[in-house]
């Protein structure tokens, strides 16, 4: 997926298949660091706690992982 096509569901509960035929529920982000892009994945939930967090890198850490957008081949919005 690229990351314009990826960009259409930053913070919106989905449900992503990646490319080794794994599924998760969860939503996506953006970080900018420095010049760099990157992305983030985590439960709908734990996104939550972090944007109300005032400690939000220590649960970034915690509570995310780092995604690729090459390795998502497909997003399904969850309504």
């Amino acid at each position: 997926m690229t990351r314009s096509e990826l960009a259409n569901y930053y913070e919106q509960p989905c449900k992503f298949k990646l490319r080794t035929g794994k599924e998760v529920f969860g939503v996506i982000w953006e970080v900018w660091k420095g010049s760099e892009v990157v992305y983030y994945f985590s439960s709908t939930v734990e996104r939550l706690q972090i944007k109300q967090s005032q400690n939000r890198a220590e649960l970034l850490e915690k509570h995310s992982v780092e995604v690729f957008p090459e390795e998502i081949v497909l997003v399904e919005p969850i309504e």
